[in-house]
């Protein structure tokens, strides 16, 4: 591997030309960067399920209320 002029952490791969980082604390945040993203697209969705199901909920009753009177 050879390195990268002008960083100090990267390295270029000569067969394949990938150039790779080396420092630990850029992975380390990439990972949690990319774990917060996906937690937050998941709560998203969640938010949304909660939202239609509460939805249902409310014309469900709406639906008792017409019935009972």
């Amino acid at each position: 591997m050879n390195k990268v002029s002008g960083y100090a952490e990267l390295y270029k791969d000569a067969e394949t030309g990938v150039i790779i980082n080396k420092a630990s604390t850029d992975r380390d945040r990439y990972r949690i960067a990319k774990e917060n993203a996906l937690k937050s697209v998941n709560q998203g969705s969640e938010i949304q399920r909660l939202s239609d199901e509460i939805s249902e909920i409310k014309s469900l009753l709406h639906q008792l209320t017409k019935a009972i009177t």
